[in-house]
């Protein structure tokens, strides 16, 4: 699947010292999405668990997560080497590392056993290109997952061309104009749009969700064209 993802180190969309800077610009309700995050976890976990952060990034997410309750454990696995350095950074600089783990890699380059209580997957698969390697994607997911397991989903979603979503980014760009991000950064968010990201409809995401063996999907945030949803292995 190397070869059907976004390089982050060679061929990056956004630098990754300026990836959580313009995402909190670029998403509407970003730090509220990551709250909802933490909720749907709390509701559905135990004080003891194991996670699985895919696409662990810059550590954001790790580091929130790991610091909201003091026995969970975490391992992330991110391909970027870059994104990983300032992850390892936050987590040290935080005094985590002894209950996060990362490593360099896929998901489908872990071990197959189903030991996770959870995953996440946030802002991830809306760049892999092909439809087959989303399922492949969502496939290693569920495998490293216990019966039962919750799985939450957040990307970038709608069809490219579809007056709804065209209606969508015309509303983002006057939220961009609102909040006074600049003209060339609007313009960049939107050249990667059309040429890097690769969003599904709902109908489509659930789908694929159902073909890996994730049932009981629930829609709990919506921010104009990113949605999150949580699920359950089946």
């Amino acid at each position: 699947m190397s070869n059907k993802i976004i390089n982050f180190d060679t061929n990056s969309p956004i630098a990754a010292d300026e990836y959580e800077q313009m995402a909190r610009l670029a998403l509407p309700g970003y730090e509220v999405m990551h709250t909802f995050v933490l909720a749907c976890l709390r509701s559905c976990l135990s004080e003891t668990a194991n996670l699985l952060v895919v696409g662990a990034g810059g550590g954001m997410e790790l580091v929130r997560l790991g610091q909201s309750n003091p026995q969970w454990q975490f391992l992330g696995v991110d391909p970027s080497a870059k994104m990983l350095a300032i992850a390892k950074q936050k987590i040290t600089q935080h005094q985590l590392s002894q209950r996060i783990k990362i490593i360099q890699g896929y998901v489908q380059d872990l071990p197959n056993d189903p030991i996770y209580d959870a995953a996440t997957s946030i802002l991830v698969m809306h760049f892999i290109p092909d439809e087959d390697a989303k399922l492949a994607f969502l496939k290693g997911i569920a495998q490293r997952l216990k019966t039962s397991a919750l799985f939450i989903l957040v990307d970038v979603f709608g069809t490219k061309g579809s007056p709804e979503l065209e209606q969508t980014i015309a509303t983002l760009q006057a939220y961009w104009k609102e909040t006074g991000l600049p003209e060339d950064k609007q313009k960049q968010l939107l050249e990667n749009f059309n040429s890097r990201v690769y969003p599904l409809s709902e109908a489509k995401t659930l789908e694929l969700l159902q073909q890996v063996g994730f049932h009981h999907a629930i829609r709990f945030y919506t921010g104009l064209w990113v949605g999150g949803w949580m699920a359950f292995k089946g």
